[in-house]
């Protein structure tokens, strides 16, 4: 069945968030610059309803779905419009990770959760609009070229790695050399997160929401993808499901009755909106050999859960201080 991002968030209690299966690196971020205009521009991105070409270095900058506002502060740049945030929001209604950066009267946020506002994002007159890491259709795609150059998704919806989000946005603001000196940080701080836990490397690992239903995220997904860049390796039972996920999607709803299917060695379970000792007192949960050991590491404070779901060059490092330690008890007690 297939989920909108905000639909996963919701009911997934987040959902969260996520490789690209038919995103290849290769051509994710492909640019084609062509002579004229100002330094570096025009360029042109792939994506996955065609192409997209700037004709100069944007000034006004709107961004859509998770993370391009990350990339954009990062940069160096502010946004004129980008998400309010909906899920562990801070009180002016950003992520926790950019809240030192947002000025509310320099960034208007937009109420996009459910549909994305054209009017509005229309209103803020942007030069560029950026959704790298999105699941609109091409109908969405076709509206907001309207309206300024889009950057879509490059493959399928929401399935964009982090590094490619962030080489896209580089491109497309002319700061290509600097996007890919953030990823080199980001790489640096996960290989040195997997070589102060050896513990880490090797042991199988599945990512999930637990409640009313419940979710595993798939191989693609960059929350996943920033795990295993620290040794986890995927588990058999993710595996298995991945090969039969033909529309290549996020995250697979799975019934109760096969989430033992899908134990590893590592089991980090979204559990929004159910505490640790419900959790323990389903007998379903509570038989999964992840949970007797001790090696599930259940998550319940929304921002870490949307920290560690909206992987960005921003939030890799909010997040990791605050789940490391979770996650090394958990591979320690799987040993």
């Amino acid at each position: 069945m297939s989920w909108s991002r905000t639909a996963v968030v919701v009911v997934a209690v987040l959902v969260a968030s996520s490789g690209l299966v038919a995103c290849g690196s290769d051509d994710a971020g492909d640019a084609a610059p062509v002579t004229g205009g100002s330094a570096g521009f025009p360029v042109t991105l792939k994506n996955t309803f065609g192409e997209t070409t700037i004709q100069k270095k944007p000034e006004r900058i709107v961004t859509l779905g998770w993370n391009a506002q990350d990339v954009v502060y990062a940069l160096g740049e502010t946004p004129v419009g980008m998400p309010r945030v909906t899920y562990g929001p801070t009180p002016a209604g950003t992520t926790a990770w950019d809240a030192d950066k947002f000025d509310s009267a320099k960034t208007t946020l937009l109420d996009a959760s459910e549909s994305i506002p054209f009017e509005k994002v229309a209103a803020l007159r942007p030069d560029v609009i950026l959704a790298p890491y999105e699941g609109f259709d091409k109908a969405t795609y076709t509206k907001l070229s309207e309206i300024a150059p889009t950057v879509a998704y490059p493959g399928a919806p929401w399935q964009t790695t982090w590094q490619d989000q962030t080489t896209l946005i580089g491109k497309a603001l002319g700061k290509s050399a600097e996007a890919d000196k953030l990823v080199a940080g980001i790489k640096d701080l996960t290989a040195k997160a997997a070589a102060e836990h050896p513990e880490f490397k090797g042991k199988t690992l599945s990512i999930q929401s637990f409640g009313a239903e419940n979710y595993v995220y798939m191989p693609g997904d960059p929350r996943v993808q920033i795990l295993n860049e620290m040794g986890f390796v995927n588990a058999p039972g993710v595996e298995a499901l991945e090969k039969t996920n033909s529309k290549k999607e996020f995250a697979l709803t799975v019934s109760k009755e096969r989430v033992n299917e899908l134990d590893a060695d590592v089991v980090v379970g979204y559990i929004d909106g159910m505490t640790p000792e419900k959790f323990a007192a389903d007998p379903v949960y509570a038989s999964l050999g992840s949970f007797k050991r001790g090696s599930t590491y259940l998550m319940t404070d929304q921002q870490v859960i949307s920290g560690m779901s909206a992987v960005s060059v921003l939030s890799v490092p909010w997040v990791l201080d605050k789940i490391v330690p979770g996650l090394a008890k958990a591979a320690e007690a799987a040993s």
